[in-house]
């Protein structure tokens, strides 16, 4: 008796093990191979660990939705800040994942995913020993430094525009020698996302502050070249990162990288 259910167990066992494996070849025919730009130098949004592991908030949360989606695979590239729209112009990336929020701008060049995956804050910062600065009421004649391209330039821009230009506005390319100057004194204040800078000051033992008070709150996320392609990654994206907010796998990768949910 045992042995006819063997007999007849069998055909069935092979069946579901040629269904699987069938699937299996059907997913890795269908993936989506998507080339991502980053930083890779911003912690702790994109970096390399001491293990030299590239990690970080956006690599961390693409990683999820390829566990969600197996369909999709991500391959992490780098530039810096100034070359990164370059690189997705110039079709070197497919996607930018570099804490982006949409502006009018990008928004008539670019396409953004519908689900943002993190909530930018902006705040002030300066020196630490800088008893004169604890408001923005403080800052008539002073000098504020900010990034060519980020968001957060604008967002002074605005700022200070709406509240009588108190501040004269130096530009850099990068942040680390602004970041400098506002220690050595060449400038007073920087407008940022503490998420990033707590952890730059912490990690370079910088003596800044990040003055109370937000500016400003803005949703972050994905952006793709304006074509046809994209938008199959953005639907499949957007699917898989609706799934892992239901599961709350990017409220916890928030939590772990800075104490606190950012992701909506």
């Amino acid at each position: 008796m045992k042995r006819v259910l063997l007999i007849a167990i069998m055909p069935l066992i092979l069946v579901i093990g040629c269904s699987t494996e069938s699937i299996k070849d059907e997913q890795l025919q269908n993936v989506t191979k998507v080339k991502v730009g980053s930083e890779g130098a911003y912690k702790p949004f994109s970096y390399v660990d001491k293990e030299g592991k590239v990690t970080g908030y956006d690599v961390e949360v693409l990683r999820v939705l390829e566990k969600i989606d197996p369909t999709l695979s991500f391959e992490f590239n780098y530039a810096p800040w100034s070359a990164l729209f370059l690189g997705l112009d110039s079709g070197r990336f497919d996607m930018l994942a570099n804490q982006i929020v949409k502006t009018p701008e990008r928004e008539e060049r670019y396409l953004f995913n519908n689900q943002n995956y993190f909530v930018s804050t902006s705040q002030f910062i300066t020196r630490e020993d800088e008893d004169a600065i604890n408001s923005p009421k403080d800052f008539k004649g002073k000098i504020a430094g900010c990034v060519v391209g980020s968001v957060h330039t604008k967002i002074l821009e605005e700022w200070n525009k709406e509240n009588g230009g108190v501040l004269e506005i130096r530009y850099y390319k990068d942040l680390s020698p602004l970041l400098q100057d506002l220690v050595n004194k060449r400038i007073d204040v920087h407008l940022n996302d503490p998420a990033s800078i707590a952890d730059i000051i912490k990690e370079q033992n910088l003596k800044l502050k990040i003055l109370d008070g937000r500016i400003q709150e803005s949703n972050v996320y994905f952006i793709f070249r304006n074509e046809e392609k994209s938008k199959n990654i953005i639907e499949k994206i957007d699917a898989a990162l609706e799934k892992a907010k239901e599961k709350g796998e990017i409220r916890e990768l928030s939590i772990k990288f800075f104490g606190v949910d950012q992701s909506q």
